[in-house]
């Protein structure tokens, strides 16, 4: 079975995920347009305020790492560029999208400032190896674990059991799951990625956050970001991060650096991340 099949499956027997928002389908739509108007592109995000005032506070938070304050959203677009507000977008909006009763207690918790601290991990390595993936790292560890939440608003009571024992963990809350469900919250973030038609660099990335006996990282359509995405759920856990698939993609770009020194580099990471709160929901 091919990984979209195995996506369609997970999104039948899920069931009742959230449409994809109308201001998403029009910045994707936009944004595919090679001859891209920012002022159209603007006029579509401000319909929005809420969203807006939320794209200008994850770009000027500490995670996301500006060096100049933007303070208006067209200043966003020509500073940040439109892949990487488009980017912003789809992440606040899925966020916004999942939130519910039932969701609310995740948020609040750990998830997401988890999530915030493996976008800031992501995009700190990937500026470090100058892959120029224009916030896709970002956006891809910030939603990282959007499946957990996806589980949660269909499975409330059962999978906040399955939760709370694994305490939130990656291998065993995953083992726990493709138990009870048949898949893991890795895949669910693939399927609402896939419904909702987001770039298939971002679904991949959001499917291989963990080791997926059935697809390699090569296999994804940017394994770099991919394995960067996956280093950074390690390191923001554990303040390291022992993967040798992901490692290996990762060393073409950076093929003299020994494991003290990766070590060393995400230490340096984490110091300047400790100290930053998350932006508001």
């Amino acid at each position: 079975m091919c990984a979209s099949e195995r996506l369609e499956q997970i999104i039948e027997h899920v069931g009742d995920l959230p449409a994809v928002p109308e201001t998403v389908s029009e910045v994707l739509l936009l944004t595919e347009n090679s001859e891209l108007d920012l002022s159209a592109v603007a006029h579509v995000i401000e319909k929005d305020p809420a969203l807006s005032a939320k794209i200008l506070r994850v770009s000027n938070s500490p995670y996301y790492g500006m060096r100049q304050y933007v303070g208006t959203l067209k200043l966003a677009l020509v500073i940040l560029g439109v892949r990487e507000v488009r980017n912003i977008v789809l992440g606040i909006s899925v966020f916004d999208a999942l939130r519910s009763r039932r969701t609310e207690s995740m948020l609040a918790g750990d998830l997401w400032k988890h999530s915030f601290e493996v976008a800031a991990f992501a995009k700190k390595l990937g500026d470090h190896l100058q892959l120029g993936l224009h916030g896709e790292e970002f956006i891809t560890g910030l939603l990282h674990d959007i499946g957990k939440l996806v589980l949660m608003r269909q499975y409330e009571d059962e999978y906040a059991k399955i939760y709370s024992a694994a305490e939130g963990g990656n291998a065993t809350l995953c083992t726990a799951e493709v138990e009870r469900f048949g898949f893991s919250h890795a895949e669910a973030a693939a399927a609402l990625a896939a419904r909702w038609n987001f770039p298939q660099t971002l679904t991949d990335g959001l499917l291989l956050h963990h080791p997926n006996a059935a697809i390699a990282l090569r296999e994804a359509r940017d394994p770099c970001l991919a394995a960067v995405v996956r280093i950074a759920n390690l390191a923001a856990r554990q303040r390291a991060a022992d993967d040798a698939e992901a490692w290996a993609l990762v060393s073409e770009k950076m093929p003299n650096m020994g494991e003290g020194e990766r070590d060393a580099l995400l230490a340096g990471f984490a110091e300047e991340i400790a100290s930053a709160s998350a932006p508001s929901l």
